[in-house]
């Protein structure tokens, strides 16, 4: 998959829809809105109550700065095709607006516009 302006668009705007229920830290939400099973959405919370205070707001970069590369080179949000088909996305997850060390990995997979978000890990 060919990764193009649009298309890193319409990822990142999967990307910033899950992250929005991931700030609630609902395993039902996570199951119900994203189709995953009960205990990978439970090992979601775990994994971001060892990352944030519960108080803390969880997004993206924004989509102006996204893309762009940041300190050490890296943007906020790269999204890159794979070699086996979906689109791979590393998403740095800021606290209440500012980076942590936390990354969310994601897959996208689909055709015609019509995106799939499939969650993989949180990591550092």
């Amino acid at each position: 998959m060919t990764v193009t302006d649009s298309l890193r668009e319409l990822a990142y705007a999967q990307a910033a829809a899950f992250v929005q229920t991931l700030n609630g830290r609902d395993p039902v939400a996570l199951q119900r809105d994203w189709g995953l099973s009960p205990a990978v959405a439970a090992e979601i919370v775990d994994m971001l109550d060892s990352y944030f205070a519960a108080s803390e707001a969880l997004s993206l970069t924004p989509l102006a700065h996204a893309f762009v590369p940041g300190k050490g080179g890296r943007p906020g949000v790269d999204v890159y095709a794979t070699g086996d088909g979906p689109l791979g996305l590393e998403c740095l997850l800021l606290a209440d607006g500012k980076p942590g060390e936390a990354i969310l990995h994601l897959e996208m997979s689909g055709h015609d516009g019509a995106l799939r978000l499939h969650y993989r890990y949180i990591g550092s």
